[in-house]
């Protein structure tokens, strides 16, 4: 009987409490199917050799620039043939195909890497962001949301921390430099604005700040992201040569052209775009950019129909991490990190409209679930993300013209 009046106790404070049940069924999703990869993984780091679930990840592009780097062979990154090259003479002939598409300025971080072995290097490297990024997380909450549930966050985090180490992606670093900027750009313009310029090593992911800074008229935190960011530029030049921008420019960014049309796999199944949903859906790249603008646009739309009725901070921030990949083509989950945090801080520090505490949580936990929803030929994840923007712009746009009577908070 007690067994019984237990789980009954269960289900009714679940049912109470919307945003922890969304979250805890994504959670222990993403536990179920990230949770073996990542055995897997960490069986091959402590083994003798180094098995392809080892050097078949996004980290050996990393490790690869840092070793380029310091030997002086940089420029040969930026072009893929000759990039590949330099992979099979490491790693043995028919390696995975692997390739570089990231700005000369990224290297000013990585070639420390190229210092250390292979597996210490990747240690070092997991170890160094999951610690950025925790500390972000602590100083972004103390900013804008002090009594925000700390379970649920974890909660949320969890799957996506999953994810990221066995992916060895550099999720942790970008979340970690977005979530400084967020919570910094009033109070420390400069330190924000150094954030938001190294943010530049994915500039995908910073679309919609410069928006936000003009509307809320900072021009301080702007002045400072453009001087950082100038500097960046001017410094990898300086140090690289200006050749690896030229190439950058050109080879690069072509052959990552190349790559969003003419490639396939699992990697399209890992991003919660709408041109990736429909290439999954083996529609051709052109009827997917098709999809994808007209998405963008109403995208650009929602965010600005938001931030129009939003006064709350927190919820401008969650519009701007949110609508950053709702009109993107390119983004990644391991991208989400930030994302996740502020979703979840969210439902876990304000009383929300029920739609919009349920859209939210499911944006919370919903970055390590993005690859099984491709996997099911059900990439929906673009579409769960544009119904959160709006829900929470619908939120804000009828607490301004009259409160609500019922809301729910966890």
């Amino acid at each position: 009987m007690d067994a019984v009046e237990n789980a009954v106790s269960v289900r009714t404070r679940l049912a109470g409490n919307p945003a922890l049940l969304c979250i805890g069924v994504l959670t222990l999703l993403a536990l179920v199917t990230h949770a073996p990869l990542l055995i897997d993984f960490t069986a091959g780091m402590l083994g003798e050799g180094y098995p392809l679930n080892v050097i078949d990840v996004d980290f050996v592009n990393y490790w690869m620039a840092g070793v380029m780097t310091t030997a002086g062979m940089q420029q040969d990154l930026f072009s893929f043939p000759v990039y590949y090259g330099h992979l099979e003479a490491t790693f043995g002939a028919n390696y995975p195909i692997h390739n570089w598409g990231y700005p000369p300025h990224f290297l000013l971080l990585l070639w420390p890497l190229g210092l250390l072995s292979y597996k210490a290097a990747m240690v070092a490297f997991l170890t160094a962001t999951f610690a950025l990024f925790v500390m972000a997380t602590l100083v972004f909450r103390r900013a804008y949301a002090p009594n925000s549930s700390v379970p649920l966050l974890a909660l949320a985090v969890f799957g996506y921390s999953l994810l990221m180490i066995y992916t060895t992606q550099n999720g942790f670093l970008t979340g970690a430099l977005l979530l400084f900027g967020l919570a910094w750009m009033k109070s420390r313009p400069v330190a924000a604005g150094l954030a938001f310029a190294l943010l530049t090593i994915k500039p995908q992911l910073g679309v919609l700040i410069p928006v936000l800074l003009v509307l809320d008229r900072n021009w301080r935190t702007i002045g400072w992201s453009a001087l950082f960011t100038v500097a960046l530029v001017a410094l990898s030049a300086a140090w690289y040569g200006t050749q690896s921008w030229a190439s950058y420019l050109t080879e690069t960014l072509d052959y990552q052209r190349s790559v969003m049309t003419d490639w396939s796999g699992l990697f399209l199944r890992m991003m919660p775009t709408v041109f990736a949903s429909m290439r999954t859906l083996d529609y051709t790249p052109d009827t997917a950019y098709m999809v994808q603008w007209p998405f963008s646009i109403a995208g650009a739309a929602v965010v600005l129909w938001a931030w129009r009725w939003q006064t709350d901070p927190l919820q401008r921030i969650f519009t701007l991490a949110c609508g950053t990949f709702v009109i993107s083509p390119y983004a990644f989950n391991y991208d989400m990190g930030a994302l996740g945090v502020i979703a979840a801080l969210l439902v876990g520090s304000q009383s929300l409209s029920r739609f919009a505490l349920i859209m939210v949580s499911i944006i919370a936990a919903l970055s390590p679930c993005v690859t099984n929803l491709g996997r099911s030929n059900l990439p929906i994840s673009p579409v769960l993300l544009l119904m959160g923007l709006a829900a929470l712009a619908l939120h804000a746009q009828q607490m301004r013209r009259e409160p609500l009577n019922t809301s729910f908070k966890p």
